[in-house]
């Protein structure tokens, strides 16, 4: 099938030169209509013009710029390239940006607006260009060679009538394009050849090196961190019974073997309980009456040596009192004057009125002409009257109501504080003395005190309790100092100091020390090197460590345990490895 003579080829705007080269390249026309948008930037350019016209020449084609962009018009005739303002205008080579392309001698003619609105691009794009530019249709090429003689460079020849394409004499360059069509049919692409998705390669090797990862943490859990093993000894062994007595301390800092005191700790809590009473006290709050008394004094009663003197003065803040109720004098009372009085038969001196004030409030101060006595003054006596006294009762607390409430504070419960400060010593990994569990002096307070007005007291006690605590370590550099002098320490050792479950007693406690005394059995056997033994057993199988372990001398069996499930030797690292030591059945 021999391909079309003519081509329309339409720009975007957003196309660059190299795409509207590959786009004139690949048209198999020898005639292309390159259809520019307006405002075609990609040929505002000499260069890509030229670009455009060289690659043109390359290919064998001739181009037609079909735009009405006058800007580009200079840039064409420069490089050559034929334009036409529509597809059915006269295309030229314009000259000079200057003159008016219509009127040149190239007779550059445009198309009528009735011509451009009954044009049909579908339709012209199978019609040559001469036709396009009213051409007759019997002598098109010499017809354009007398109106443009510079259109035509190379002899379109007019197709036969039964074939609507100009031909043109290109034989060989048809040859050579169906030679290419018949290599690119040949050249099937391969179906299997695929394109490497990266994205999937970056995920796997993601995963891969984490799959490495796991399994490098996992190599190293399994073979050293969670491999442990347990060696148990059964050895031919005695015991040994002892008591010991031992100061606990907690302000020591080292065991003293001599005086058999170690450091101890104390372990506190307190526990406060609290009780409330409704109050039962009364007080009166109203107004305390005021008054006056008159004092005489008497002096040398019975005889009549005239005194030589008067009577001491009765000083401010003397208490006199009258009906059973208690005034407070407000000035010191000087006496003066003194006679005779027959009816005494006493020498009686005079004073100034006193002014007094009733010790509480209350009507039950209000008097009139009443006798007062002087408090320490027999020889003093008065007479005076008091008023302004009032009532008002409330209700206030009384040492009554707070010795009810004591007596009704719960008893609180000691077996959970002793549970936890039980608790409390073992997590810090020491031995507790239960005997030392002693309760402190109890703190009581009052919401109110004795004699404040208010309808009910609350009576809070707390009481600190305390124990104490010991390092087991400690215990047994005491054991093993006692230990070591009733046997043979050459050939024999402590296998098992026995201080679990130990009964201490406490003989005397004080605040920060308590003096105890517990029985002790210790189990002696055979003398173990146990670091010697860890590094002989190292990354061996359990056969081997029973040999090995057998071959001491008081030794009757041996017991291993590896773990996990896959240990099947002992770990290389000694602290990884338990080694203990029991008394044979």
């Amino acid at each position: 099938m021999k391909p079309s003579q003519k081509d329309t080829v339409y720009i975007d705007i957003d196309d660059e030169i190299t795409s509207i080269i590959d786009k004139v390249s690949s048209s198999e026309s020898k005639l292309v209509a390159v259809v520019l948008p307006k405002r075609a930037t990609m040929l505002q350019s000499s260069v890509n013009m030229k670009l455009l016209k060289k690659a043109a020449d390359s290919a064998k084609k001739q181009v037609v710029l079909i735009t009405s962009e006058t800007s580009l018009l200079p840039l064409a005739g420069l490089a050559g390239l034929h334009v036409a303002r529509t597809l059915q205008s006269k295309p030229a080579i314009p000259e000079g940006m200057e003159e008016d392309l219509g009127s040149t001698g190239h007779d550059y003619i445009d198309a009528s607006e009735d011509d451009a609105k009954d044009f049909d691009t579908k339709s012209a794009a199978d019609q040559p260009i001469g036709v396009l530019a009213g051409l007759s249709d019997k002598e098109p090429v010499e017809e354009a060679k007398k109106i443009m003689p510079e259109l035509a460079p190379l002899p379109i020849p007019r197709a036969a009538p039964e074939d609507a394409a100009i031909e043109i004499d290109n034989s060989d360059e048809e040859e050579a394009d169906e030679d290419k069509e018949k290599e690119a049919k040949s050249e099937k692409p391969d179906k299997k050849l695929k394109v490497p998705n990266f994205e999937k390669f970056r995920v796997r090797l993601i995963l891969g090196f984490l799959l490495i990862i796991v399994l490098v943490v996992g190599f190293i859990l399994a073979n050293s961190i969670l491999p442990k093993a347990t060696v148990t000894i059964y050895t031919k062994t005695s015991s040994l019974n002892n008591t010991f007595t031992l100061t606990l301390d907690s302000t020591a800092t080292a065991v003293n073997t001599g005086t058999s005191t170690v450091p101890a700790q104390i372990q506190q809590t307190s526990k406060t309980t609290s009780q409330s009473v409704t109050t039962t006290g009364q007080k009166n709050t109203g107004n305390s009456a005021n008054g006056s008394i008159s004092m005489t004094a008497y002096e040398n009663c019975g005889s009549l040596i005239i005194p030589t003197q008067a009577p001491n003065p009765v000083a401010a803040g003397t208490g006199v009192t009258a009906n059973g109720y208690t005034y407070i004098t407000q000035q010191t009372t000087t006496f003066k004057g003194g006679k005779y009085s027959q009816a005494d038969n006493c020498f009686e001196y005079s004073a100034a009125p006193t002014q007094i004030a009733a010790l509480n409030p209350g009507t039950a101060y209000n008097i009139q002409g009443g006798t007062f006595k002087v408090n320490g003054r027999s020889d003093v006596s008065a007479t005076g009257s008091a008023s302004g006294g009032t009532d008002n009762i409330v209700q206030v607390v009384s040492q009554t109501d707070i010795n009810n409430a004591e007596k009704q504070l719960s008893s609180v419960d000691t077996s959970s504080i002793k549970s936890a400060l039980t608790t409390s010593l073992q997590q810090a990994e020491l031995l507790t003395i239960p005997g030392s569990f002693v309760a402190g002096q109890p703190t009581i307070t009052t919401s109110a005190n004795v004699g404040d007005q208010a309808t009910s007291v609350t009576v809070t006690e707390a009481t600190t309790y305390s124990m104490f605590g010991v390092k087991s370590s400690y215990l047994a550099t005491i054991v093993d100092s006692a230990i070591n002098k009733q046997i043979n320490t050459a050939n024999q050792s402590i296998i098992n100091y026995g201080l679990t479950n130990l009964n201490f007693t406490i003989v005397n406690q004080a605040a920060t020390t308590a003096q105890a005394t517990f029985p002790e059995t210790a189990t002696i056997g055979p003398k173990f090197n146990l670091a010697n033994l860890k590094k002989q057993i190292e990354g061996k199988k359990a056969g081997e460590v029973r040999t090995i372990i057998g071959a001491n001398p008081g030794v009757t069996s041996v017991n291993v345990h590896y773990s996990p499930f896959w240990v099947s030797t002992a770990p290389k690292n000694a602290s990884k490895i338990t080694i203990d030591i029991k008394k044979s059945s």
